[in-house]
């Protein structure tokens, strides 16, 4: 038997000049079909087929993290003046909403879907954000993932984040007046997982001494062509027993990651994974006594959700928390768990907000972030 599952939402996306809008959402499977309101009627019994139809619909769905990781979540196109119209016959609509899990004949085959991605061409199970977000990537844009994402959140010369996105105006503008109020000459500071030095250029800027550690041989070639004064960069499998034996004990007054324990909980790719624990040992290793770990990560609760709502009354749906399927962040339970158990104790806890002037730029994002963070960023120390 047809049935619409409790995981679908109706929106209303109606203006004046556009009537008789709704958006259907699976808010688990991520998909969304526009309908209108004689498809609402049909959905509400599905078994009763005396009404043939026309029904009128719109194609709607769009990968919108394309735009970025930052970017709308919400996998629908905003303007509705570039919905597509359909007109489908009741056959046509059962199939369509069936392929957009708003309507499911079989529970079990469905539930079977929430599940990791075997390899970049599967298509039968959903798969957490990275493997979409992958699998999108390389299939349908055919660019490589990690190349976009330099592209995206970096400006063309690789040197700063770009301020046009929730990067900018969120992430790198509190780090900048963090850096300022909290890094000066002769600071040693150590940032793990550097990526292309963006940050680790930063903290030399307030006269920090920064060693950038990284495995990836293509960022650290970025960050070595635009290293300022004060940084150096090294090649380490960081997480990894003996991988930071280099780096000498008590050697550091500050460790800083950035958006990087996340994968830790979550892996990109399946197999043998980095051991956080060890990583959090080195760390603490690394750090002098009465020093500063300085973890940015994606918010463990509102990373990802969808921003609804009007502009200025956003809300959003959470439909998963303590146990991942498409969410990639660890809740605070098992981040903070993490971390006390490796001796840390957690002094400060920011939940940023987007820096004044971005409204202009992205209406949406910006309201939604000063209601829901997007970044956490801890500061801790290991316990006496």
């Amino acid at each position: 038997m047809s049935l619409v599952p409790r995981d679908v939402v109706l929106l209303p996306e109606s203006t004046p000049d556009r009537p008789d809008r709704w958006v259907a959402m699976n808010v688990l499977a991520r998909t969304c079909l526009g309908i209108s309101s004689e498809v609402v009627r049909v959905m509400g019994n599905l078994n009763d087929a005396r009404d043939a139809g026309p029904f009128r619909c719109w194609h709607l769905e769009r990968f919108s993290n394309e735009d970025g990781l930052l970017a709308d979540p919400s996998r629908f196109e905003r303007d509705l003046s570039a919905w597509h119209e359909v007109m489908w016959d009741r056959r046509e609509l059962l199939t369509a909403l069936k392929a957009k899990f708003i309507v499911v004949d079989d529970v079990s085959a469905y539930r079977s879907r929430f599940a990791s991605k075997r390899n970049v061409l599967d298509v039968e199970h959903f798969g957490n954000f990275h493997e979409q977000h992958g699998q999108h990537m390389l299939l349908a844009k055919r660019t490589s993932p990690s190349e976009w994402w330099m592209r995206q959140k970096f400006t063309p010369d690789r040197r700063s984040v770009r301020h046009d996105t929730l990067y900018g105006a969120i992430q790198a503008a509190f780090l900048e007046q963090y850096f300022a109020k909290h890094f000066r000459p002769g600071l040693s500071v150590i940032d793990l997982g550097c990526g292309t030095g963006t940050y680790a250029n930063l903290a030399a800027r307030f006269g920090a001494e920064v060693l950038g550690i990284d495995p990836s041989d293509q960022y650290l070639g970025v960050a070595r062509a635009n290293a300022a004064p004060g940084t150096r960069f090294a090649r380490m499998d960081i997480g990894t027993a003996g991988a930071l034996d280099a780096v000498a004990g008590q050697s550091a007054d500050v460790v800083f990651m950035c958006d990087a324990l996340l994968f830790y909980f979550v892996p990109v790719k399946p197999g043998p994974q980095p051991d956080i624990q060890v990583l959090l040992s080195d760390i603490r290793r690394i750090l002098k006594p009465g020093g500063t770990f300085i973890s940015v990560e994606p918010h463990s609760t509102f990373y990802l959700t969808p921003w609804l709502g009007e502009l200025d009354r956003p809300f959003t749906i959470v439909s998963e928390y303590l146990n991942k399927s498409y969410g990639v962040t660890p809740p605070f339970s098992s981040l903070i768990g993490a971390l006390t158990k490796a001796g840390f104790v957690v002094e400060a806890l920011h939940e940023l907000r987007p820096a004044a002037g971005f409204e202009g730029v992205d209406p949406r994002g910006y309201q939604f972030s000063q209601e829901f963070p997007l970044w956490q960023v801890m500061e801790l120390r290991p316990a006496r």
